[in-house]
Order: structure tokens, then sequence, then C-alpha cells
């Protein structure tokens, strides 16, 4: 990589809970994204869980920072309950 070379990258699953009788009760959307350069990386992982009526119940974000050789130097984590 060139020195001030930063590569951006994201993903997006989105999974459908169903219940028996494949009736959708809700959907786990997972998001994923990661910053590169040559001093290290980021990345930041968000997940959302929703009702079948697309309100907001969990959310997941976590925040881990890696440095150029990859080791992990720094972590940080919330979860937020919805109500």
């Amino acid at each position: 990589m060139a020195e001030d070379d930063t590569e951006v990258g994201e993903s997006i699953e989105i999974t459908e809970l169903v219940d028996d009788d494949g009736n959708v009760i809700g959907t786990v959307v997972d998001d994923v994204m990661v910053v590169t350069s040559e001093d290290g990386s980021i990345v930041e992982e968000t997940i959302d869980v929703f009702d079948a009526d697309g309100n907001l119940v969990v959310e997941e974000d976590v925040v881990d920072v890696y440095d150029a050789d990859g080791n992990l130097v720094a972590e940080a984590g919330e979860i937020l309950i919805e109500e």
C-alpha cells in the first residue's frame, strides 16, 4: 500500500427470523465497516434486531482498533435496548 492509501469496505447482511409456521417475527441486520491503512485498521460492527413491525428491539455497536501488525489495541462496545 502506498504511504497515504486508505481503504474502506462495508458488508451488510440481513437475516429474517421466522416462527415454526414460516411467519417472519423479526429481522437481524449485521453491518460491518472496515477502514484500513498502513498504520492499522478500524472495524465497526453494528447489529440491529427488529421485531415483525419494524421496531428496533436491540442494537449492539462494537469498534475494534488494530495496529499495523494486526494486533487488537482497543475495543469499545455498547448495547442499546429499546423499549
